[in-house]
């Protein structure tokens, strides 16, 4: 089986579309008479030529951006995570076989990956934990257990997209082993769950009356995997996503403050985009549940966001406009503009590094104000 990020499943694709091209070219001379096997012959070598090229296309996209993990998730075929899921019930505490079969970053950090069926929504999918270098060494240590020093952020991909764009192409977890490193950044455990979780659709990390449970698989399943495998507190977490994942990390931010104490949307938007064929009525109602606005009005207002948007991305920075000129008096907004480029990773990539460091500062903040006033300065904005 060619695994769908590999450089070699890549390589092939390419190998077989050039293949094709060159046997094309040298055997063309045999089919110029217009029988038809000559004449299906031809078409059938310019057919299979252009799907391969799309094909090998495709691939190295993917590659690039790491969109989808798998030839299931490509397809929308997950159901095998269904067998495979641990139940809440069958999830133990980080053993020394975790450890073992943990991969190892260049940086120090470990990665785990765990398929977890959810508690409360009876999603099953990836998740993904990352200890940096110095909850690392905690972990290896005899006891397998952190300390106390350490920092919770959970990290949404986009959609299309998986956990391991932050990973890879995104650099994110080398981005914090190098702040942690240089002591620009407390030890962190990243969280990384899959949010594309329904075969085909983009849920938009919502939960659907008679349908996915996303928001729940994403918070309160998250916590409980959490606490269960990695021992953890009842701490205060921060999120922190890119494009559909920004919109979770301020959705998750804004309506679970018990929760989470800040959160960071990198060209996210802020209120819900359907891309589902819903109902007028369905649309209606999660409208009116997902106001983060309407919420911050009426609700608490022990959370604070950092938006990022390229100036250039009209849908996401117009939507990060709307939503700071209605927000700024409710909480404290930090907002970096980003003055060039598009939607597109090689935009982001540079700002991932200020979104940890705010991250950090505004959990400090956070700390020491444990009953913040809900009125931000003039500006709305961090200092």
């Amino acid at each position: 089986m060619l695994p769908l990020l590999s450089l070699g499943t890549e390589l092939f694709f390419w190998f077989i579309t050039a293949a094709l091209l060159i046997t094309t070219v040298y055997f063309w001379h045999k089919f110029t008479s217009k029988h038809w096997k000559n004449i299906t012959a031809r078409f059938s070598l310019i057919i299979a030529i252009q799907c391969f090229a799309l094909a090998a296309m495709g691939i190295t996209i993917n590659r690039s951006g790491n969109f989808y993990e798998s030839w299931s998730d490509l397809f929308g075929a997950q159901g095998q995570y269904s067998k495979i899921a641990l139940s809440p019930t069958n999830l133990t505490q980080i053993s020394l076989r975790d450890l073992l079969s943990a991969t190892r970053t260049r940086g120090g950090s470990l990665i785990f990956r765990k398929v977890i069926r959810g508690e409360n929504s009876g999603i099953s999918n990836v998740v993904y934990v990352v200890a940096s270098p110095k909850l690392a060494t905690e972990l290896l240590a005899p006891a397998h257990a952190l300390g106390s020093n350490y920092q919770v952020v959970e990290l949404f991909p986009g959609t299309p997209g998986v956990p391991q764009t932050w990973i890879g192409t995104l650099g994110g977890i080398t981005t914090m082993e190098d702040l942690e490193i240089a002591g620009e950044l407390p030890p962190t455990l990243a969280v990384i769950p899959a949010i594309n979780v329904q075969p085909g659709q983009d849920t938009e990390c919502m939960n659907f009356v008679g349908g996915a449970q996303v928001e729940t698989w994403l918070t309160h399943d998250m916590k409980v995997f959490m606490q269960t495998f990695m021992g953890i507190d009842d701490r205060r977490w921060s999120t922190f996503g890119y494009s559909t994942g920004g919109w979770c990390a301020a959705e998750v931010a804004v309506l679970h403050q018990d929760q989470y104490a800040q959160g960071v949307s990198l060209a996210g938007y802020f209120e819900p985009n359907f891309s589902l064929g819903l109902s007028k009525r369905e649309k209606n109602y999660l409208s009116s549940k997902y106001d983060l606005i309407y919420y911050l009005k009426h609700h608490q207002r022990n959370t604070q966001i950092m938006v990022i948007a390229s100036v250039k991305d009209k849908f996401s920075n117009n939507s990060a406009q709307k939503f700071m000129k209605l927000a700024n008096p409710l909480i404290p907004i930090k907002y970096i503009p980003i003055p060039t480029g598009g939607h597109n990773i090689r935009v982001w990539k540079p700002f991932i590094a200020p979104g940890f460091l705010w991250i950090s500062a505004a959990s400090i903040v956070a700390t020491s104000n444990v009953n913040p006033q809900p009125s931000p300065s003039a500006s709305g904005s961090l200092k």
